[in-house]
């Protein structure tokens, strides 16, 4: 474990400079009165609804500014909510159902990188220009 732990440095150091360019997108995003959403399925959603709503009592921030989403909705917080990953579609539904717009970013976390709710969401951002 002690092994593996010892990459991440590595590992964020090779995206460092695209780390500082999403920082830099976000930044200019709430500026302008754009939201943060977090979209991702699993362990990987469930950190991005933990770091939303953690941003309220830390920051002050509305919990409307940042925003948690996960495939199968608030029970998947909590317990295994099975087949809720495969479904691309359904993270453009979870998006529209939350007023998602071109002035929005997201940020789609998943471990493997193709889970298809997760990349349903980027697509459905990706054709409003709210990734860049």
């Amino acid at each position: 474990m002690n092994e593996e732990d010892a990459l991440v440095a590595t590992a964020v150091q090779r995206v460092l400079k695209d780390v500082a360019i999403a920082v830099d997108v976000i930044v200019a995003r709430l500026s302008a009165g754009g939201r943060l959403f977090y979209i991702g399925t699993g362990t990987s959603g469930r950190l991005g609804v933990l770091d939303a709503s953690e941003c309220p009592p830390t920051f002050g921030v509305s919990p409307e500014l940042v925003q948690g989403v996960i495939a199968g909705g608030y029970d998947a917080c909590y317990r295994a909510v099975e087949a809720s990953e495969d479904d691309a579609e359904a993270g453009l539904r979870d998006l529209e159902k939350r007023g998602f717009t071109k002035g929005d970013v997201l940020v789609g976390i998943a471990a493997s990188g193709r889970t298809p709710y997760t990349v349903g969401a980027i697509s459905y951002a990706r054709s409003l220009r709210c990734i860049y």
